[in-house]
């Protein structure tokens, strides 16, 4: 059935509101960006799907993470030396200045540039002791002379994340050799700053995924630990207190009705689920809400396959999808690295990821990513959602999964933690959308040509990666190396894993 008009009215569905305790109710409410009847901003994608974004309104109410910048040179006038004598140095600052800050702003961070360049070493000397004694989350660093960069080695040693620009003309290509590969140090040299925008853009993901909460529901006991190098809190939920909230949320509840209403019109077809089906999977969402909003979580990740053998809830599969549309990543499995590589993408990409299983087809060179959930906002929060189909989860035969349609021809990048300490990354072109049947396995599978994989054949191990639309291997190497995380790409991951394999330390977090 085709969608209407009413469907997109089907808003804010008994969604809790959730603000940071640090915030007042007038500061929240603006970083929120609410109506002044205090409803969060709804974004309507189309006439038929409306959703609230209430994990964005969490995210946007988190603090900006703050940024100190320096420009190191000498004293004019000049003689000699790069970037020459005839370079007004003070109208580029002044023009440098200005576009680092209006960049600050777009991407949502504090950005205080010195009054005064830095040009000798007891200068710089003292710069360091501020930061050692009151940290910034990031550096930035302009160079605007070709003889000072001993001065820039002192502040990187600082041991703050930094972020080096040396516009062209102020560098040849020895320093880029020196700091392009160096963890925690991010280098630019270019003639504009993008570079500088995706560097600030990592280091708010980073700030995001260390002021965040994961709750993982699996096993009987609670627990409470932080995953390094990213600061990501993790709380261990009981399985059966899910259970328990999922059996609180009564298949008559006006909410329960319209959430299952819109997905069952907005569906390009429904094949196996029956009315009753999409009910019970609508109530999955609201129990995992409750618990999100229980243990003040950002994601959650549940060990779901369980709970669907022993029949104790039905499939989350039409849950964790409107989770993610909402800006609430949400894992499958209850594995911890694979919904870290969620909020990553949330975080740093602006768009929710698709967590799958990895299947090679070894005649046409492919990797198929398949799971039986998957966001229909692809190209990001804002955008047209894709079309999808109800299915059964594959595996049971039970309940509703999410087929997506991904859009064939577009680049697409696959990512995933291997361990907190590895982040793998490559991307390639969509070739296909299949079907199941003719195949077996999950209802969303999507097949990718990888740029960096000629022969599939030489992947192995890693399990759960998450493939994101667009291409955006750079900004997640940048990422990675801001972070002092390794970055990886595909073929170097399989690499890694057949080392570990070898030496007999592989785990679940990596393989």
């Amino acid at each position: 059935m085709r969608p209407t008009r009413r469907v997109g009215r089907i808003v804010a569905l008994g969604v809790r509101k959730m603000a940071d305790g640090k915030f007042t109710r007038r500061k929240f409410l603006k970083a929120a960006g609410v109506t002044a009847v205090g409803l969060p901003i709804v974004f309507a994608l189309n006439e038929s799907f409306a959703v609230e974004l209430s994990g964005l309104v969490r995210q946007r109410a988190k603090p900006k993470p703050f940024v100190r910048a320096v420009f190191v040179r000498l004293p004019t006038p000049w003689w000699m030396g790069w970037p020459g004598a005839a370079y007004p140095v003070e109208k580029r600052e002044r023009e440098i200045s200005a576009e680092l800050r209006r960049i600050a702003n777009e991407v949502g961070i504090d950005l205080v540039i010195e009054p005064k360049f830095i040009a000798t070493a007891e200068e710089t000397n003292r710069f360091v002791e501020r930061l050692k004694t009151d940290p910034p989350d990031a550096l930035l660093v302009v160079l605007h002379h070709i003889y000072l960069w001993n001065l820039v080695e002192a502040l990187v040693g600082s041991g703050v994340k930094t972020i080096i620009y040396a516009p062209v003309g102020t560098a040849f290509i020895g320093p880029m050799h020196t700091f392009a590969n160096r963890p925690r140090v991010w280098y630019v040299s270019s003639t504009d700053l993008t570079g500088v925008k995706q560097a600030l853009k990592a280091i708010k993901a980073g700030r995001l995924m260390r002021d965040s909460r994961m709750a993982v529901i699996r096993g009987d006991k609670e627990t409470r630990t932080r995953v390094e190098p990213l600061g990501t809190e993790i709380v261990t939920v009981p399985a059966k207190r899910y259970v328990e909230e999922f059996n609180k949320v009564s298949p008559d509840d006006k909410r329960v009705r319209a959430l299952a209403e819109m997905y069952r019109r907005m569906a390009r077809k429904i094949v196996e689920p029956k009315e009753q089906d999409i009910i019970h999977a609508a109530r999955t969402y609201f129990a995992h809400r409750n618990i999100m909003a229980a243990y003040d979580a950002d994601a959650v990740a549940t060990d779901c396959l369980p709970l669907v053998a022993n029949k104790q809830a039905p499939p989350p599969c039409l849950a964790f999808t409107h989770l993610r549309d909402e800006g609430f990543p949400a894992g499958c499995e209850a594995d911890r690295d694979a919904t870290l590589t969620l909020m990553l993408t949330q975080y740093l990409l602006d768009r929710p990821g698709f967590m799958g299983n990895p299947v090679p087809d070894t005649v046409r060179h492919v990797l198929i990513t398949a799971h039986c959930t998957c966001p229909l906002k692809l190209g990001g929060f804002t955008a047209k959602p894709s079309p999808f189909i109800l299915r059964s989860h594959a595996e049971s035969d039970t309940g509703v999964a999410m087929q997506v349609l991904w859009e064939v021809g577009q680049r697409a990048t696959i990512t995933r933690f291997l361990g907190p300490n590895n982040l793998m990354a490559g991307a390639g072109i969509v070739v296909e959308n299949l079907n199941t049947p003719p195949w077996g396995g999950c209802r969303t599978s999507v097949a990718v040509k990888l740029d960096d994989a000629p022969d599939i054949r030489k992947l192995r191990g890693f399990h759960h990666q998450v493939l994101v639309l667009g291409d955006h291997v750079e900004l997640l190497r940048c990422f990675a190396q801001l972070h002092g995380v390794t970055p990886l790409t595909v073929t170097a991951a399989a690499e890694l894993i057949r080392e570990r394999y070898a030496s007999g330390a592989r785990d679940s977090s990596c393989c």
